[in-house]
């Protein structure tokens, strides 16, 4: 989620967000149209025309979409007749977002080849559409707000309780901190390697083996990344021996900041839609356009919800383990994490474009974080006293310390 505006900061979030998605994506049936986005960088003059345009009789109108965001230099997109004529054509050559959204009417029936050419050095990032009839732009309205401020107000409500109770703020930044960096180090091994052992398992299993097992794959690195790496941290140093007070906060700090920093990254997107609609592709904004339904837009909401009390009950399975020195606990926690991404993996590959779609999944995370919460009341009663035993900032774990 996610673009850029007001000034060179908007500019600057819109071309990072773009190139979330800056992926080429095209179709190939040109009575229905095509679309593509991406990223075009030339040291010299040149053309490309990718589209073939089939108009069947005189005076056909076909729907153009040209946006995105020129970095330097100038084009021109065009449409040409079959003899390479220029029948329409629209240039730009100012620096900064644009958007050419127009009907042509071609007088002569024929093929036609949409597309655009450049006279010298320029780099853009483009989105290019076209269909019968007129391309219809979609529009961003306030309600797709709802999604990120809601995220925002969950993980603001867990630290409110945290507050409250005073479970300790140190142990809620180390848990912020803790998710960062494992978050981080599961990225830094994700990106060179998900990839080309994707293409190796589909490439050699079939494709009924080979994607379960990558799902599994990606839920076990978030067992490695946030379960292991926190578990040996706690379990080799003092940082573990702490009361149910300090674990719960740790667990809340964990999910917390993650459900806070996604609610700040979709909220900035979608104001960033609003705002600039034009430096964003046009399948972005058809995507985004979706939350305008408060059903698509309360599925993060509930979705945080659930994770967080999913993160939570994972961090407090790692204190326990430490707490009775029983690592079996925090293999609990370990295959408890997996099941949760793997779900999630699961999810982005069957593609969550339909509203049932992402209910189903959010149904299966409401389940894994009910899960959770009844886990946290479970431990919070079997909590060991002597836990934070050599750890002079602890206070005594009191009864009434609640989870939930």
């Amino acid at each position: 989620m996610n673009r850029k505006y007001v000034g060179t900061l908007l500019v600057a979030i819109v071309l990072l967000c773009s190139s979330c998605t800056s992926s080429t994506q095209e179709s190939s049936t040109p009575l229905e149209g095509a679309s593509m986005n991406g990223t075009l960088t030339e040291t010299e003059a040149g053309d490309d025309f990718p589209f073939i345009v089939q108009v069947a009789q005189t005076n056909d109108p076909i729907g153009i979409d040209f946006r995105g965001t020129l970095i330097s230099g100038s084009v021109r997109v065009q449409l040409l007749d079959q003899s390479g004529a220029v029948t329409w054509e629209e240039t730009i050559d100012t620096p900064g977002p644009f958007a050419v959204n127009t009907v042509v009417e071609p007088t002569a029936a024929g093929e036609y080849k949409l597309g655009w050419a450049w006279d010298g050095a320029m780099q853009i990032q483009y989105s290019l559409a076209w269909k019968p009839g007129k391309v219809e732009v979609p529009t961003v309205t306030p309600v797709a707000l709802m999604g990120g401020i809601g995220m925002m107000l969950v993980a603001i409500s867990f630290v409110i309780y945290a507050a409250v109770h005073k479970l300790g703020w140190g142990y809620l930044g180390l848990g912020a901190l803790a998710w960062t960096v494992a978050v981080a180090l599961k990225f830094a091994w994700a990106i060179p390697i998900n990839t080309p052992l994707l293409e190796a398992l589909t490439g050699t299993l079939p494709e009924a083996a080979a994607m379960p097992i990558f799902y599994v794959y990606v839920g076990a690195l978030t067992g490695v990344f946030e379960v292991g790496i926190v578990w040996l941290v706690m379990r080799y140093s003092r940082l573990g021996k702490v009361d149910w007070k300090r674990a719960l906060s740790f667990g809340i700090g964990f999910g917390a900041f993650e459900a806070l920093l996604l609610g700040i990254l979709s909220l900035v997107g979608v104001l960033a839609l609003m705002l600039l609609p034009s430096a964003v592709p046009l399948a972005s904004l058809e995507s985004a356009a979706r939350a305008n339904d408060p059903l698509y837009g309360l599925a993060p909401i509930v979705e945080r919800l659930g994770t967080i009390f999913v993160h939570i009950f994972s961090n407090a399975l790692i204190f326990y383990a430490v707490a009775k020195r029983k690592p079996g606990w925090f293999w609990l926690a370990f295959a408890y994490k997996t099941a949760v991404d793997t779900a999630a993996a699961f999810a982005q590959f069957w593609g969550l474009e339909e509203l049932w779609k992402i209910w189903t999944i959010e149904a299966v995370i409401v389940i894994f974080g009910l899960i959770g919460w009844l886990g946290i009341r479970w431990l919070r009663d079997r909590y060991p006293a002597q836990a934070a035993a050599g750890s002079p900032e602890t206070e005594p774990i009191t009864a009434s310390t609640d989870a939930g």
